[in-house]
């Protein structure tokens, strides 16, 4: 055996009977092929890349063993044609000493490995165990990626669903149901970014992969610590109801939250007091700031005026503004958030948070671009 194939040595054989495709014009490769494999595979051969794209196309397999030169469709081309079928599954070029510049070649392809002809009997049968293995890998993980997803989304719409008709106290006792949900998908998650890590050689492809696996993790599990400290925060809370100075509360959310940026002004009436709870009214203008922040605003004001026996709070911003459909039904209904990473939730919570104050809130469109979102609360009774 030669000496270069001795680290694919220590590749585990194919528990299951995996699918290997052979495509090899010569009768004699490619019945040696097939009778190499088929104690530990399920093997199918053609002698043409037509008939193995058509194969392709019907059945998953997890290796294909293909030779270069081949008559009407090469190898090269093949290899193209199959990558679309099937991102996933690994693929050998097999070629003869001629054409080693091809075989190099196709590797920028999607080619996983190439040998040389003759083969090495047991650096083919190893090359092709590992790399069935590895497809077979792929596949699943693939699988469960698009599974996640799709729980995640089933997720985002049944929070929605449940945050417009569930009030503080009850939204607080579904604690426990809100969270699981989204920390089973961010654990599924979890295991395969480890499972991905520990099989990654230094410098592999999978890099993309990982990232976009660690972006979804970050985003579930955000949306879970939201959620957690949402809850325990309205539990703790809960009865509390006390006189909150929206002027000092805006000035101390300002200064503590983002680190009194003068990108956010407060402004308007001092002393202007509600009845409510002080943690809410910061966890509200929180949500309408950072929103305005994260739309590329670069200004926000707060300001807070008093309109009889009512106290008017506005935050408005000069950021790119929303469209003309959100601004109808963003206080009606749970929405598609129009952040990259957002799930919608905020607006949902900000609604409500208004609702428990016995205020009301507006939403329009600021002259000159921007948002302005209007709250209006009963003041707080003199002598409170």
């Amino acid at each position: 055996m030669p000496e270069a194939a001795l680290p694919v040595q220590s590749a585990p054989p194919v528990a299951a009977r995996a699918k290997v495709l052979i495509v090899d014009d010569e009768l004699g490769p490619r019945e040696s092929i097939s009778y190499l494999l088929q104690d530990e595979f399920e093997v199918m051969a053609v002698d043409r890349v037509d008939r193995g794209l058509e194969l392709l196309g019907k059945e998953t397999f997890a290796c294909v063993v293909m030779d270069i030169r081949m008559p009407q469709k090469n190898g090269i081309q093949g290899l193209e044609a199959m990558r679309k079928i099937d991102p996933e599954v690994s693929i050998i070029m097999m070629t003869g000493y001629g054409a080693l510049a091809t075989a190099q070649a196709a590797i920028s392809l999607g080619a996983n490995e190439y040998l040389k002809k003759p083969f090495d009997v047991d650096v083919l049968l190893l090359s092709v165990r590992r790399h069935a293995s590895e497809g077979l890998e792929r596949k699943k993980r693939i699988a469960m990626l698009k599974q996640l997803e799709g729980v995640y989304e089933a997720v985002k719409i049944d929070q929605k669903k449940q945050q417009m008709t569930a009030g503080f106290s009850q939204a607080a006792a579904e604690m426990v149901h809100d969270i699981c949900n989204p920390l089973v998908v961010a654990i599924g998650y979890t295991n395969m970014l480890l499972d991905e890590v520990r099989q990654l050689p230094p410098g592999g492809r999978s890099v993309e992969r990982i990232l976009h696996y660690a972006e979804t993790l970050e985003k579930c599990s955000s949306f879970c610590l939201h959620l957690a400290e949402s809850w325990r925060q309205t539990t703790r809370h809960a009865g509390e109801v006390d006189v909150v100075d929206l002027y000092a509360t805006a000035e101390d959310t300002k200064t503590v939250l983002f680190f009194g940026t003068n990108r956010v002004e407060v402004s308007g009436t001092k002393d202007a007091f509600v009845s409510g709870i002080r943690f809410e009214i910061v966890r509200l203008l929180q949500n309408l700031v950072k929103n305005a922040l994260e739309s590329g605003a670069t200004q926000v004001g707060v300001t807070i005026a008093r309109e009889n026996n009512r106290i008017v709070l506005a935050v408005a911003d000069n950021g790119s503004g929303l469209p003309p459909a959100v601004l109808e039904s963003i206080l009606k209904k749970p929405i598609e958030s129009t952040k990259a990473h957002g799930t919608g939730l905020g607006m949902t919570i900000c609604r409500h948070i208004v609702s428990a104050h016995q205020g009301e809130m507006k939403v329009a469109a600021r002259p000159g671009g921007g948002t302005v979102f209007t709250m209006s609360f009963p003041a707080a009774p003199a002598g409170s």
